[in-house]
């Protein structure tokens, strides 16, 4: 097969190696030196010259160590061919270590990346049928701009793992202690870069046994557009979940809404929280038993969805550094994690942790009481994700993930386009959650969940500090 393939290149190079021609001429035979044709560079120790020619496309990449082609995704096939060096393309939730002499084929619509991994490293790519976004200058990620990503800034550098990270209209920084982590700390302010117990020690657990008037296991936070603090307590002691609103104003608790046990039971993992302030609703996701959990905060009332295929994780390992993410102990199989609403609040978000789907449906459906099946049927995928902990949406409809496999910020623009925002590879370990907050300001808490016992099942193979980053979003 993969002779054929080869053959079938060698025979494009032939019959279709004109550039930019007319669509009269893509049907004639064409014959030239393809080394007569100028390299283009299209980003640091980068280089590409293509021919294409009515049916596909042939191009040749010349690159060394450290060259990136950033996330991306295109209908064409691909198939490459290296011929010198090495290269790695992360796709899938995998690593491939192409060599020379080595062929890769790429079904259309995959989501993928590419890291040359020696210098002087040749490429060479064909695709069916020819790349439009390059002919009419529309791929993004090779538009002079996708290396130059924005710069992080350190917000906080913690002894204890943050778990989210939400900032208010002013910009006052909150965060939650992972209960993976800590049983001392729950909930913090973060002030000059050091982490306060908010709204003060009293509230905290400080390794005691959990009772109703303390915190016991916070994770998810978010603010309204009324500015108030929301955050969203698992109950993994108490058994009991509840949600706690604070008024940031007077650093006050304002509200406690303890679910019924019928809808959130003992062992239930609410881990993200979504909040509508127009209509008065909140909606929780759980992965211990998958599903999304509408509560009214005028009658306290809350009802269970579950059962749904889109709730559900992939049956797709997640590898981090080359290594197959285990959680308690065998791999991480996490179900629904992410939940985020559209700017005017008719569409709720959704997607798994281990999962490359992002759904949609209407939050008007859980507020008029509709049947499961009623609201099965409405879901729709918006596009493709990476496997994510956290995840924002901005008044645009763009979407951001953090992206566990690749130590990167992702975006799914409002065409279903996957690209990079940034990626570090030695600071972005286990990005909990991203928050958009006003300026243009993008958060992010890190804390190398996956090092934890519940992950390793042996010790914590953590290294303090965790941080907690920010970036300006452009």
């Amino acid at each position: 097969m993969i002779k054929q393939r080869l053959a079938a290149i060698v025979a494009i190079v032939i019959i279709s190696i004109t550039n930019m021609v007319s669509a009269q001429d893509l049907k004639q035979i064409q014959h030239f030196k393809f080394d007569d044709k100028g390299w283009e560079q299209m980003a640091e120790k980068l280089q590409r010259k293509y021919v294409y020619g009515e049916q596909g496309m042939l191009a040749l990449f010349k690159m060394d160590k450290g060259a990136m082609v950033p996330l991306h995704q295109h209908p064409n096939e691909q198939t490459s061919y290296i011929t010198r060096g090495s290269v790695k393309v992360c796709m899938q939730g995998k690593d491939y270590i192409v060599k020379a002499g080595e062929v890769l084929i790429i079904p259309g619509n995959i989501p993928h990346s590419f890291e040359c991994l020696e210098d002087g490293t040749l490429d060479i790519d064909f695709f069916a049928p020819p790349r439009m976004d390059w002919i009419n200058g529309t791929a993004s990620y090779f538009n002079g701009t996708a290396n130059k990503q924005p710069e992080l800034e350190e917000v906080a550098a913690m002894d204890i793992r943050p778990g989210d990270v939400a900032v208010s209209a002013e910009g006052r920084v909150f965060a939650t202690i992972h209960p993976l982590g800590s049983q001392q700390t729950q909930l913090v302010e973060i002030i000059k870069g050091k982490a306060v117990p908010y709204p003060d020690a009293s509230y905290q657990k400080n390794n005691k046994k959990a009772n109703d008037a303390q915190f016991d296991a916070m994770l998810g936070l978010i603010f309204d557009k009324h500015n108030k603090l929301w955050v969203i307590d698992m109950g993994l002691e108490l058994g009991k979940t509840r949600l706690w609103a604070f008024d940031i104003s007077k650093d006050k608790v304002t509200e406690k809404i303890e679910l019924p046990a019928s809808i959130a039971p003992k062992g239930t993992f609410t881990q993200d929280v979504t909040i509508d302030e127009k209509n008065g609703w909140a909606y929780l996701a759980d992965i211990a038993n998958p599903g999304i959990i509408a509560l009214d905060l005028n009658t306290r009332k809350a009802t269970r969805f579950s059962g749904h295929q889109a709730l559900q994780a992939e049956d797709k390992d997640m590898v981090i550094n080359g290594n197959v993410v285990h959680f308690g102990g065998k791999p991480a199989r996490v179900a629904i994690d992410p939940i985020t609403l559209s700017a005017d609040r008719e569409t709720l978000f959704f997607g798994a942790m281990v999962g490359s789907s992002w759904y949609q449906v209407p939050a008007k459906l859980f507020r008029t009481g509709k049947d499961d099946q009623t609201i099965g049927n409405a879901i729709s995928k918006v596009g493709e994700k990476p496997f994510s902990d956290g995840a924002v949406t901005d008044d645009l409809g763009n979407h951001y993930f953090t992206n566990l496999q690749e130590n990167a910020i992702t975006k799914l623009d409002a065409n279903g386009k996957l690209s990079h925002i940034i990626q570090d590879k030695e600071k972005l370990l286990w990005s909990d959650n991203v928050y958009l907050a006003p300026g243009n300001w993008m958060y992010i808490s890190t804390n190398q969940l996956n090092t934890t016992p519940a992950f390793t099942g042996n010790g914590d193979l953590g290294k303090a500090p965790f941080y907690i980053y920010r970036f300006k979003l452009n």
